[in-house]
This record gives structure tokens, sequence and C-alpha cells, in this order.
């Protein structure tokens, strides 16, 4: 199946497909952090041409329309903080898995919740056939595990060894929201 990353707008956010021009903003403002690349999948870039590179990956998968992927930028300033993107499509399972971050003079602004709230909103309008949203993290990082309650996603267990990030294997704790949890928050007009 084909997407089309389109722009979202938020109250403060706009998510945005991401080009090699955004290489020096997404390297000094999280990519080359160690603590923000902790839990990730990637570890820090040391150099921009190595931001550079995933960026020119992906404007790659832009123009295939083989991704979901939006870079969050502050509407204020203008500053691009981090990214939300969906991860994994499990089209058989009608599931899609998002990953997430943000640099570290963003957190605990709201701004990653603000953000996967538009996204979840997006996805279940537009994808008829999807069902489930889901997002894991490693125990070790509780903080995202609260992004993910503040979105609506419910906790559902901890999978053993079940991840690997730069911390080698790791414990993941698993978070889903489902339409019908979705269209039950949005007809009771509760927020996500």
């Amino acid at each position: 199946m084909k997407y089309l990353t389109p722009i979202l707008d938020t109250n403060r956010l706009r998510l945005r497909p991401l080009s090699v021009d955004d290489a020096s903003e997404m390297f000094h403002n999280w990519a080359s952090n160690p603590q923000v690349t902790k839990y990730l999948t990637w570890p820090a870039h040391s150099d921009e041409s190595l931001t550079r590179e995933s960026l020119l990956v992906r404007e790659k998968q832009y123009q295939n329309k083989e991704i979901l992927d939006w870079g969050i930028v502050v509407k204020e300033t203008n500053t691009l903080i981090g990214t939300i993107t969906v991860v994994e499509c499990y089209e058989n399972q009608c599931t899609m898995e998002i990953g997430y971050v943000i640099g570290e003079p963003w957190w605990h602004r709201g701004y990653t919740s603000e953000a996967f709230v538009k996204v979840i909103e997006y996805l279940f309008n537009n994808f008829s056939w999807l069902n489930r949203i889901e997002a894991t993290h490693d125990v070790q990082n509780p903080n995202s595990g609260k992004v993910m309650q503040k979105c609506g996603l419910q906790f559902e267990g901890v999978l053993r060894q079940r991840g690997k990030n730069n911390q080698g294997l790791v414990d993941t704790a698993m978070y889903s929201i489902l339409r019908a949890d979705y269209e039950f928050l949005s007809q009771a007009q509760l927020p996500l």
C-alpha cells in the first residue's frame, strides 16, 4: 500500500515530512545527543553527514510513498524538535506501530503527546482498515509510557527481552488504542 505523509497542524505544532535540508537541525536538536538516543534503535550521530544520509533515505521513501513519517516543528519558533513515525504497518492484523523521538530541551512540555494525538486522529480517520495503534517503550524509559497513556493508549503488559535498542536486549512495555477506544473517547469528548 502507498502512503502520502500529509502536513498536520495542532495548536502549537506543525507535523510535516522531513527533507535533507533538515539535517543540521535534526543533528543539533536530537540526533547527536546520547541522552536522547539512549533508548532508540540507532546510536547518536557523531557527524552531521550521518544525519544527512538518513534524511536522504527518508526523502526517497516519501517520494515512493513508502513511509508515514513526520518532523515535529514548533510553530512559534519554526524549530524542528523531533519526529513521529509509523515504524511498522501490519495490514493483515489491521495494526500500525508508532515511534517517536524529541530533543531534550523540549521534554516535559506536552509536545510529544500533542503530536501523537494528532497522528492517532489522522490514522483512524484516513485508514478505514486500521483497528489498532500500538507503541512500545523500554521499561527503563517510563516517561515514554506516560506519553502513551496521556494519548489514550492502554498498557497491555511487558514483553520480556522483546526489544533491542542501544542498551542491548530489553524488556518492552506494550500499549495500544483500538478504534473503538478512540471512537468512545471522541464521542464522549474526553481528552486523549
